[in-house]
């Protein structure tokens, strides 16, 4: 697991980038030691993000709906609304994707 971090356009931004995080996994990210404009110091308190590949309706297991919601998606662009059924992130919605979330039906989150 690799874990990097890097200010971002903001200065009230902070992005952390994970890498070889284990599926159907639970993670937390705490930030210690920020400081806010008055120089004041502490932590940051821990926030928990799910890990499920295929999962995505993000109801915690992978099952018929994700693979009906990945196949309604295929063809059409990327886009905010359906960015979670890109599950290779290649930018395209297609069979590839369709694919990845048939593998994974029947994992579920802990």
């Amino acid at each position: 697991n690799q874990i990097s971090g890097s200010i971002g356009t903001d200065t009230h931004q902070y992005i952390v980038n994970l890498t070889g995080v284990p599926n159907a996994s639970h993670i937390s990210v705490t930030l210690h030691g920020v400081s806010d404009s008055a120089g004041n110091s502490g932590d940051i308190a821990p926030v928990r993000m799910d890990v499920l590949l295929g999962d995505t309706n993000a109801d915690r297991f992978v099952d018929s709906a994700d693979i009906g919601q990945t196949k309604s998606q295929s063809g059409n662009p990327v886009t905010s609304a359906n960015f979670r059924e890109d599950l290779n992130v290649d930018g395209f919605l297609d069979s590839a994707d369709i694919g990845l979330v048939k593998s994974k039906s029947g994992t579920a989150l802990p």
